[in-house]
């Protein structure tokens, strides 16, 4: 079997090229699409697909996040040629599914942010899906933080957690979930971090994502919470993205 970890960092690099070549002929924050390796062989499956960005206006920052995506998809490729063979060599005839899908999605293309969601979902009897969200400023050509969007000052972890706790209980009672919230479950969720996972939807809310199996069991999937802007709005920046002013 040629190495699949040879497959992934010729097409990597080839990614490379063709998107320092997009970055000058491509104006604003664009994503491109890169195939890295494809495969289906005796119940073993993997898609990984490797986005590229061009045209943010630091280019150590174009470099930084392309090299985190590259690196993961590098990572994701080597394991499964690793899974394949210490399955294969344990039992040689095995008749089971086992797979990763390494992919992206578009969350958001609007006029101001460009919103872009790496997945990653490991399948293996049952399956456990990953996260890495990247929101980019279309116009100013930067990544997006979570805190761009509140005053130095401003404690938004504190309304933020609260609405997600009580939006987690009014589930709970409402629609049968069973999402873990401490204190009632000594491991359950207590609050965002300052950096949690997140994106812009296409309504210009924050959207706060938590992975499978995070914060409540698989059968939830990846948790999303769109938080009110009435929630947030007294601890915003008077000039953010989102309000425009």
């Amino acid at each position: 079997m040629r190495s699949l970890k040879n497959i992934a960092v010729i097409a990597a690099a080839c990614a490379l090229f063709a998107a320092n070549a997009a970055f000058a002929q491509e104006p604003g924050v664009n994503i491109l699409k890169f195939s890295v390796y494809n495969s289906e062989f005796r119940g073993f499956e993997a898609k990984i697909v490797t986005p590229v960005v061009t045209g943010l206006s630091v280019k150590k920052e174009q470099e930084a996040v392309n090299d985190a995506i590259f690196q993961r998809a590098l990572s994701v490729t080597t394991q499964y040629q690793k899974e394949v063979q210490m399955t294969l060599a344990d039992d040689p005839n095995f008749s089971g599914h086992m797979g990763v899908v390494f992919d992206y999605a578009i969350r958001c293309d609007s006029a101001k942010v460009l919103a872009l969601d790496v997945y990653e979902m490991n399948i293996a009897g049952s399956s456990s899906t990953t996260h890495t969200f990247y929101n980019f400023d279309k116009q100013a050509g930067k990544l997006i933080y979570l805190e761009d969007f509140f005053n130095g000052k401003a404690d938004f972890v504190k309304p933020i957690s609260e609405y997600i706790t009580q939006e987690m209980k009014r589930r709970n009672k409402k629609d049968g979930a069973n999402f873990w919230i401490a204190p009632k479950d000594p491991s359950g969720f207590t609050g965002i971090t300052a950096t949690p996972k997140f994106y812009i939807n296409d309504k210009g809310s924050i959207v706060i994502c938590f992975d499978k199996y995070e914060v409540a069991p698989g059968s939830t999937g990846s948790p999303e919470f769109v938080i009110p802007h009435k929630v947030i709005a007294p601890y915003m920046a008077k000039n953010n993205i989102l309000t425009g002013k």
